[in-house]
């Protein structure tokens, strides 16, 4: 049994919960909150809190089917216009609130973001550096790769714009589950693109792996992990497949039959644990890894971890300020999530209103209860 995974603990809980990406969690978010109660949460925010911005482009060229993001499935790259259009002016609207502030951390995310030419995400840089202050030698900002979207060419491109992480979505390297869940990428083509990235000087290259996939067992998912441990990412996280198909369509196209038992995910979970510990990365909370030198580990070891809607990072400090649909911030005393629907977002944006879906207004009993949720979740310890 792994030091980190208690089955007795696990069969007497035996429930499914939250990833606690916030407390309380997104669930529990009110359509009551308005576009009046977000400006009155940027406006409480201080002009001396730094900021990390999330940007959010929905669009993706194919389908994953395990994939629970908020995404449109297209090839037609029409639709990225009238979408950066929305979104320079969202920014602009939400940047009239802050004032000019420091970017200490910024993420793209979706979908996928390299749906956007160079050029367009050029644009939106751009646009950003008119309202507040970038700073890519110094700051943290990072972007999420579908490993086949992309060459040498972008990928170095994409560290000349500025981005000094890169995070690469892999799941598992097994062709017989990637057939499964329809997202084929072959071995070369994600080794590539992790050797291009180092070759072009990212400070940090990130890979997604999921557990609990059609077809997975723990020697499978093991030879997934010898093979990724042999191209030393700087950070991994690996996360459990969790089979809504009544929430999440594409997964209808999932069998059931084909997915490992529960008590094949934990032992998939133990022996991950197990070999990338012994492989020299940290434990770091509840599904990400890190070498000891990176600076997720660094804040581990400090006491300075923290966890958002963007996972584990290491600035507690920023006010979370989140773009395009369905996006989250976190703001003092304050969430706020976008509307979900490109008709929606648009719709707000054209009448000059922030697209604000739902949020939660934070009482005192709430950030003592996420404090000593964040402190488990982070360092493993309640401080009493």
């Amino acid at each position: 049994m792994s030091q980190y995974v208690d089955r007795g603990l696990i069969e007497k809980y035996d429930m499914t919960g939250p990833r606690y990406t916030s407390y309380p969690t997104a669930v529990e978010f009110t359509t009551n909150f308005k576009s009046a109660d977000y400006r009155m949460a940027l406006h409480a925010s201080s002009t001396d809190t730094p900021l990390s911005i999330y940007i959010h482009v929905p669009f993706c060229d194919t389908l994953c089917y395990y994939c629970a993001c908020n995404k449109i499935i297209t090839k037609d790259r029409r639709k990225s216009p009238p979408f950066l259009h929305r979104l320079k002016k969202e920014i602009a609207m939400v940047a009239k609130q802050l004032g000019r502030r420091y970017v200490k951390q910024m993420h793209w995310g979706g979908g996928t973001p390299t749906f956007l030419s160079d050029e367009e995400i050029r644009e939106v840089i751009t646009h950003l550096s008119q309202y507040f202050e970038l700073d890519p030698e110094n700051g943290e900002y990072a972007i999420e790769i579908d490993p086949r979207s992309v060459d040498e060419q972008r990928i170095k491109a994409l560290r000349a714009m500025g981005f000094n992480r890169i995070s690469f979505g892999v799941q598992d390297l097994n062709p017989k589950v990637q057939k499964a869940v329809h997202r084929i990428q072959p071995i070369e083509v994600t080794e590539n693109a992790l050797r291009t990235a180092r070759d072009a000087g990212f400070k940090s290259i990130h890979l997604d792996l999921i557990y609990g996939l059609p077809f997975q067992s723990e020697a499978s998912f093991s030879e997934t992990l010898r093979t990724v441990i042999q191209w030393r990412p700087d950070r991994l996280s690996v996360f459990n497949y969790a089979h809504l198909p009544h929430i999440f369509m594409p997964q209808k196209r999932i069998r059931v039959e084909d997915l490992p038992s529960p008590e094949e995910k934990l032992r998939i979970l133990e022996r991950s644990i197990t070999e990338l510990t012994e492989a020299g990365y940290q434990f770091i909370g509840m599904d990400h890894f890190a070498l000891p030198d990176n600076e997720l580990a660094r804040a581990q070891r400090d006491g300075t971890l923290h966890r958002n809607f963007q996972g584990y990072t290491t600035h507690a400090e920023c006010d979370l300020v989140g773009f395009g649909p369905s996006a989250i911030g976190q703001l003092p005393g304050a969430y706020v999530q976008n509307v979900k629907t490109l008709e929606e977002y648009y719709d707000a944006i054209d009448n000059d209103r922030l697209p604000v879906w739902r949020g939660k207004v934070l009482t005192q009993d709430d950030k003592i209860r996420r404090a000593a949720i964040m402190q488990l979740i982070c360092h493993f310890e309640l401080d009493m």
